[in-house]
């Protein structure tokens, strides 16, 4: 290029100077830039076409073509002027979140187009920011030379890919154009303009290359010039001073191990605030390329110091600052304890420890966020790791759960998570949504506990029916149709009645007696005596078995029957001839009381028999699936029933099941109860310091 660099793109040592820096760098990048936007403008109609297929049978395909005409020179116009208002000091220091528009973390909420739409541009910016990593790297090193600065950020630059795509969106969406068309003209300019940002940037940082090379600077000059630590860090209080003491200790415990102290050079120079924040910031960008490396297991220092030993250009060999080193290493101990709990899914995890460099990022020089537990950045991250266990991935309402964690964590991982205003204005916000969450899980379990009170109360009533049943008839001949009468038809009034017990005590008194009766009236009298005493009670016992069967809506036809078979047989009975019925009698006892004899005997009496009859509420256990664990919490046990009732995270029922069926489970390592602490994760993590 004819023109030279070191006029477009000045020096500048003070803040005021880097407006000029700006505007000069804009002119170079425009140089070739404004060349490909024209070009594919141009282009833009042609690829229209070309990139519509089916899309061209459709009524309004000739529409959008000939708007998309119409309006290619002023997408041309519109989209320069928009990438040059980043450029300017006071728009990009507005400009928190270029994001926030396409956010894909909100898509769920919209239709299928607009989810499609938000994937495209996604993936096409995170194609730009792997693909031209480097050469974008190398362009900011060069340009915080000639800001006088040691570091300048990729959300700094107002030429990165984030920042480009994110303008031709404010240009595109008020186009009139449906979905699938507005993705076309992305993917033309992803094609003919963003496809070449690693060239433009390489070529640009080859020239300030060779204009740096002439010249010598002072480091001691760059660093008056740098950028201040951090304008509010707190002075180290004697709390905290305490907490490194305390990992000195750790340390020196588990020594050698890789939290270690990293050694120090002689000159003892050591990296600025904003230079660790800035490779942290690298390392967030690009977590999900490098999130396998096999250098992830070890604490975040590590990543940090190799980040910054490859953007260090002033010759020093540095090293971190003790409380900086310090910070980082608690920051690693708690996301390591993060990544340990076995109550989070493997999803949950993943998009949680996502936040541990902007969290490392923020808390440097804030040591209030591991003493203080309501410090904003610790509640945070507490809040969202509460918010995240005993997620069921199959629960509709955890899945909403876990989306709301996830568009936290996105809005932290971009350029929001390393301001601790925004860390401040999230924590406010996800505690109000978890307290709203925490009312409607209230609601839903009051409901579910009120349920099941009331099928327990309907149980307890069939086994008050079946008893008195069972004592109306124990040791007595009774025919076997009166017994099955009173145990497939009258057993449906006694129920009734039970029920009712309490609003009408009458009724279920009168049932029973009218039961008792019916059972002394099928049996041969003793005597005359009692002879005269079965034909007082007949006809209030007549008159009795007909309203509660009219209770029950019995048919009138198997009623007349019946009826008149008793009949028959109370007019047997009262001239003495029957002789048969004994032959024909049973006395049965109730399958149901054979059924409950039957548990107390298989019921074993061992450790986990002991540990399900002493669960509390609340408790949570897990249970064993065909993949994952499925969580659930223990709201309502009875004590006549030996039912149980799991509610999931939610509030809605997981799992009813009896005492010994949920003790078996525990014998077979089926199930077992999660034991959770008071303490926050944070405190957690930072309590191994005090358990030397």
């Amino acid at each position: 290029m004819a023109m030279n660099i070191r006029q477009q793109i000045g020096m500048g040592s003070s803040a005021s100077n880097n407006v000029e820096v700006l505007a000069r760098f804009k002119s170079a990048f425009y140089h070739y830039f404004e060349q490909l936007v024209d070009d594919c403008c141009m282009r833009i109609d042609l690829e229209f076409g070309l990139q519509s297929n089916k899309d061209r049978e459709k009524a309004n395909y000739k529409e959008h073509l000939e708007h998309i005409h119409s309006v290619r020179r002023k997408i041309k116009q519109n989209y320069l002027l928009k990438v040059g208002e980043a450029f300017h000091v006071s728009h990009r220091k507005t400009l928190n979140n270029p994001d926030q528009k396409i956010n894909v973390a909100t898509a769920s909420l919209a239709n299928d187009a607009l989810v499609e739409e938000n994937h495209a541009v996604a993936t096409i910016i995170q194609g730009c920011e792997h693909a031209f990593h480097d050469q974008l790297h190398h362009l900011n090193r060069q340009i915080s030379m000639q800001m006088g600065k040691q570091a300048f950020s990729d959300r700094h630059n107002p030429v990165s890919p984030r920042r480009l795509v994110h303008a031709l969106i404010e240009v595109i969406k008020p186009l009139k154009l449906n979905t699938k068309f507005r993705i076309i003209v992305y993917r033309s300019f992803e094609d003919y303009v963003f496809s070449q940002l690693g060239f433009i940037y390489s070529e640009l940082t080859k020239q300030l290359e060779a204009e740096s090379a002439a010249l010598s600077y002072d480091v001691s000059e760059i660093k008056e010039a740098s950028e201040p630590t951090i304008a509010n860090s707190e002075s180290i209080s004697q709390e905290f001073q305490a907490l490194q003491k305390k990992l000195d200790q750790w340390r020196l415990v588990r020594t050698p191990s890789v939290y270690d102290l990293i050694p120090k050079p002689e000159n003892d120079v050591t990296y600025d605030t904003f230079e660790i924040v800035h490779a942290l910031e690298i390392l967030s960008q690009f977590y999900a390329f490098d999130h396998a490396d096999s250098g992830h297991e070890k604490p975040l220092k590590w990543r940090v110091i190799k980040k910054l030993e490859e953007l260090n250009f002033s010759g020093y060999l540095k090293s971190l600052a003790k409380c900086d080193e310090d910070i980082l290493d608690l920051v690693s101990l708690i996301f390591k304890e993060i990544s340990s709990d076995n109550s989070l899914t493997d999803t949950v995890k993943s998009i949680l420890l996502r936040l541990e460099m902007p969290m490392a990022a923020v808390t440097l020089g804030q040591y209030s966020v591991f003493i203080d537990s309501d410090n904003p950045i610790r509640r945070l991250l507490n809040d969202l790791f509460i918010a995240g266990l005993f997620l069921n991935q199959t629960d509709h309402g955890d899945r909403l759960i876990y989306e709301r964690i996830v568009g936290v964590v996105k809005t932290m991982t971009k350029e929001g998570g390393f301001e601790q205003p925004n860390w401040e204005h999230e924590a406010s916000e996800f505690a109000r949504y978890l307290e709203k969450h925490k009312q409607r899980v209230q609601i839903l379990e009051d409901r579910s506990r009120q349920l099941m009170q009331n099928k327990e109360s309907l149980e307890m009533s069939k086994k008050a029916v079946t008893k008195a049943i069972d004592d109306s008839v124990r040791g007595k001949a009774v025919p076997a149709v009166i017994d099955e009468f009173l145990r497939d038809v009258w057993q449906h009034v006694l129920l009734v009645d039970h029920v009712r017990r309490n609003e009408e005590p009458k009724l279920w008194e009168k049932s029973v007696r009218v039961m008792e009766e019916l059972t002394v009236s099928v049996l041969p009298p003793a005597d005359e005596s009692a002879k005269k005493q079965i034909l007082k009670f007949l006809p209030g016992m007549i008159k009795e078995l007909r309203s509660g069967l009219d209770r029950i809506s019995y048919d009138k036809n198997a009623q007349s029957r019946f009826f008149k078979d008793l009949a028959v047989r109370h007019i047997i009975l009262m001239d003495k001839k029957d002789k048969a019925t004994e032959n024909n009698s049973v006395n049965k006892v109730s399958p149901a009381v054979e059924q409950s004899k039957d548990i107390e005997r298989e019921a074993i009496m061992d450790k986990h028999a002991e540990q399900v009859n002493n669960m509390a509420e609340h408790t949570w256990v897990a249970f064993e699936s065909e993949t994952i664990p499925q969580w659930g919490k223990l709201i309502w046990k009875s004590v006549e029933t030996e039912n149980m009732l799991f509610v999931g995270k939610n509030g809605a029922k997981v799992l009813e099941i009896k005492v010994q069926e949920l003790a078996e489970k525990f014998r077979q390592g089926r199930a077992a109860i999660v034991t959770l602490g008071d303490e926050s994760i944070v405190e957690r993590a930072l309590s191994v310091l005090n358990n030397l």
